[in-house]
């Protein structure tokens, strides 16, 4: 048995016939009910059916498989984009994503983490913007992603943001720029994951112990809120794309436990614990 690479579809069969397939199942079941469904109700069947007829197709596949399958062809069965899985074809002729002053949503993610790294005068001229440009794109971008109920247009901007450091024009910008102490506990981030879940740990436990997460990540290890969110699209990215359900539970164990270290630390720290303050 072997999966389209893209589509994750079964190479045995075609898309068409899978989802005449699907919509006969569908068809049958409301047939049976012989009531009127609502939207939950044929969410709830067509993911069903979706993944009955994906195992029986494709019975060497598992449950992971099925999830990855699921994420990979989301716009078309659910309506939602997944982060690392939106192709080229679900972007032709989306208005929503159509440049604004000139400024793509490639370019919107670029200035909006780097808006600090760079005197505003020199990006926004890099970029060939001004202030009050500016001020409409940063409105309207953010508009549009509300506006998408596909979700599209945010996930693609998390993926350009996670890319903004190479766009073209920061690089050229970084080119005259006086280069900066490299930080390797950002680099460490990017490549080794227990560090990155870690600081997820961290963050979260100092925002309980009512301290500001991302401030006392950047204090502590120089990364800021931009460059963390970055990073965190990227791991996210990767996972979606190397679906594992035995990796995330020992991922989610291990930030856990983590999160118990650095809880301990900062109540150590406050000289008590936060809850030895609340009544009951």
């Amino acid at each position: 048995m072997t999966l389209d690479p893209k589509t994750l579809h079964g190479t045995h069969y075609t898309e068409e016939q899978f989802d005449q397939e699907l919509e006969r199942r569908l068809n049958e079941q409301i047939a049976q009910d012989g009531t009127a469904w609502d939207e939950g109700d044929r969410s709830s069947y067509k993911r069903h059916f979706l993944r009955q007829i994906y195992q029986e197709w494709n019975p060497e596949t598992g449950q992971d498989d099925f999830i990855q399958f699921e994420m990979a062809n989301s716009l078309k069965y659910s309506g939602y984009a997944t982060s690392g899985f939106v192709s080229q074809s679900d972007t032709d002729g989306n208005p929503l994503l159509e440049p604004i002053h000139g400024i793509s949503l490639n370019d919107y993610a670029a200035i909006a983490m780097n808006i600090t790294n760079y005197d505003e005068n020199t990006l926004f001229s890099a970029f060939g913007i001004d202030q009050a440009i500016w001020g409409e794109i940063n409105v309207l971008w953010p508009k549009r992603m509300q506006e998408d109920e596909t979700f599209t247009v945010a996930t693609l901007y998390g993926e350009a943001f996670m890319h903004a450091p190479n766009h073209p024009v920061i690089l050229s910008l970084a080119d005259g720029k006086e280069p900066s102490a490299s930080n390797e506990n950002l680099d460490r981030m990017r490549t080794d994951k227990y560090f990155y879940l870690e600081l997820n740990a961290a963050r979260t436990a100092a925002y309980a112990y009512g301290l500001d997460g991302a401030q006392w990540i950047e204090d502590k290890f120089g990364i800021s809120l931009m460059d963390f969110q970055a990073v965190a699209m990227e791991w996210m990215t990767n996972r979606n794309q190397n679906f594992d359900s035995n990796e995330i539970q020992d991922d989610h164990e291990y930030q856990q436990a983590k999160e118990e270290e650095y809880k301990a630390m900062f109540a150590a720290e406050q000289g008590s614990n936060i809850a030895d303050d609340i009544d009951f």
